[in-house]
């Protein structure tokens, strides 16, 4: 029996309704689904690690608004380590932002004496090498450390590869506006910023980049 056309003409109206109705719902699927995988990737960089008392905290560098050394100084109230480590960089004028992070300890009512400092942390590779140092001719053997919750997963990837002997834990700043959030990263342009750079930073990391 041959087809007519008005036959043909409703097979292929239905072959088009059938491509619409996929479309649609892979743009659906791409509505639902991106955002949540998004949203894990970010919360993927986040370590937190259950607290217990440690031989010192250390607030690693790069934070303007002095979070990393706000939490560090809340960690030794608590009585969870007895000594911070707070690190910088060599700036203008003379000026060391380890410097900084060290009078703002000291600002907190941290004691003098419990405070130490890295001059030249150029970055986390050179944290933690100094750190690892500093560990193995005192004695100690942990150590919480402390950074911004995008950072911290990789910032205990660096230590705890280079001393697999040595305990450590991280103790990140909580993520709160108006710092990096994991939630809806993409949706902010500096959240999206700081994510993607991490991403960079981790592929950085695993090759064994300069020091």
């Amino acid at each position: 029996m041959r087809r007519t056309h008005t036959d043909r003409s409703v097979v292929l109206r239905d072959i088009r309704l059938i491509r619409v109705l996929f479309g649609l719902g892979c743009a659906l699927a791409a509505v639902v689904i991106a955002p949540a995988a998004l949203n894990r990737a970010a919360r993927w960089l986040i370590r937190v690690d259950p607290l217990r008392p440690a031989d010192v905290i250390m607030a690693l560098g790069g934070d303007p608004r002095c979070g990393r050394e706000r939490e560090a100084a809340e960690l030794y109230r608590r009585g969870l380590a007895p000594r911070i480590i707070v690190s910088g960089v060599p700036y203008a004028w003379g000026l060391n932002t380890g410097e900084s992070a060290r009078q703002y300890l000291l600002s907190l009512g941290i004691p003098e004496k419990d405070i130490l400092v890295f001059r030249e942390s150029w970055n986390t590779r050179i944290e933690a090498r100094e750190l690892i140092r500093l560990m193995r001719e005192n004695g100690w053997k942990s150590a919480l450390i402390v950074t911004s919750p995008f950072h911290s997963r990789r910032a205990l990837f660096t230590v705890e590869r280079r001393a697999p002997d040595l305990a450590f834990l991280s103790a990140p700043v909580a993520a709160r506006p108006p710092e990096w959030q994991p939630e809806r990263w993409w949706a902010r342009r500096g959240d999206m910023g700081t994510t993607v750079r991490e991403y960079l930073s981790w592929a950085n990391t695993l090759i064994g980049g300069l020091e």
